[in-house]
């Protein structure tokens, strides 16, 4: 039997190529870098800056998936406590007994950030606000007691022309003897300029460090109820009667108006009390009346690709704070927070 010699060169040929293909295909699949998942949740305070983080991080190395979730500060431990998440966001510190329950638990500093109190834009004393701000007497007055009613009484107007300046619905400030007096039948409380505090409704690190600033925890703040930073921002710009308070990066929106605290009571706003700008209150934020640390939370050691994640976070994504609206770590706080995953 005759063998057609150049047909078996052909079928070497296609056998070495298909061959080659295989190997190539293998090679490349070995070299080619694992796919890397991580997986955030908690505070929507910190949730803009994360998202940037990610965004940036992804960019630079294709491998990785990074999810960001909300859902607020408790949340965000409480997944990372239970291995949910890989990383959970606080913009709080953790309270002593979470500490207790997961002693693993490692809070790592990533950026500072300020509450702010926010106004409608339509607000009908908002330049009474804006010059003098509101004191934390009245603060508490509205949110801790609930008997501060009226913004005639927190700008010290008589809006409504009635010769009273309006607490609440039994009491008014009397301008001719300069009291609180109880008002006789027939006052008539002006629901026009009632107050409307916003609060949150969930377990948040902004209202617990607004509450701590009140003297209170944020179970014992009155207001309706709104779920995260946007919640908020979005309550107060759909009130021209409301107050709210929320994380820097909202702070300075359209249709809202940042006010100051006048924090000791002293009837003056002093600069670090200010509210300007985002960058004024950024450049004092050392000594602003209600300044936090902002946190990643890990549960122990955490993985070298989780840990790669935060360090650039720490250090080359620090570049990104500002530009979210946040305010970055010194380099002594940042040495000292990567000391804390290496």
């Amino acid at each position: 039997m005759l063998i057609d010699r150049r047909g078996l060169g052909k079928v070497s040929v296609v056998l070495a190529v298909v061959i080659v293909a295989v190997l190539l295909t293998s090679v490349v699949y070995v070299l080619q870098p694992k796919v890397v998942e991580i997986h955030l949740s908690g505070s929507t305070t910190l949730y803009p800056l994360a998202t940037k983080w990610a965004e940036e991080y992804m960019e630079k190395y294709p491998n990785y998936r990074i999810d960001v979730a909300g859902g607020g500060s408790g949340k965000g431990i409480s997944d990372v406590a239970q291995n949910l998440v890989e990383i959970g966001m606080s913009s709080r510190c953790l309270k002593s007994e979470e500490l207790e329950k997961y002693p693993s638990l490692i809070p790592i500093p990533v950026a500072h950030d300020a509450v702010m109190v926010i106004v409608n834009s339509g607000n009908p004393v908002l330049s009474k606000l804006l010059e003098e701000g509101i004191s934390r007497e009245a603060l508490i007055k509205i949110y801790v007691e609930g008997s501060l009613k009226n913004w005639e009484y927190v700008a010290g107007i008589d809006l409504d022309g009635d010769g009273y300046i309006d607490y609440n619905e039994t009491h008014a400030l009397n301008p001719e003897t300069g009291l609180l007096e109880y008002m006789p039948d027939g006052y008539r409380f002006s629901a026009s300029y009632e107050i409307h505090p916003v609060t949150r409704s969930e377990a948040s690190g902004t209202a617990e460090t607004f509450a701590e600033f009140l003297g209170v925890d944020q179970e014992d703040l009155k207001g309706v109820g709104a779920s995260g930073n946007p919640g908020v921002l979005q309550a107060v710009k759909n009130d021209p009667l409301a107050i709210g308070y929320v994380g820097l990066a909202f702070a300075f929106k359209e249709g809202v108006h940042a006010i100051p605290i006048d924090a000791n009571n002293n009837g003056v706003i002093e600069e670090h009390e200010r509210v300007d700008s985002e960058a004024h209150v950024a450049s004092h934020i050392a000594d602003y009346p209600i300044s936090r640390t902002l946190f990643f939370v890990v549960n122990g050691e955490p993985p070298k690709e989780v840990a790669d994640f935060i360090h650039w976070c720490l250090t080359e994504g620090q570049k990104y704070v500002s530009e979210v609206g946040y305010v970055p770590l010194t380099p002594s706080e940042v040495e000292d927070a990567l000391a804390l995953i290496s």
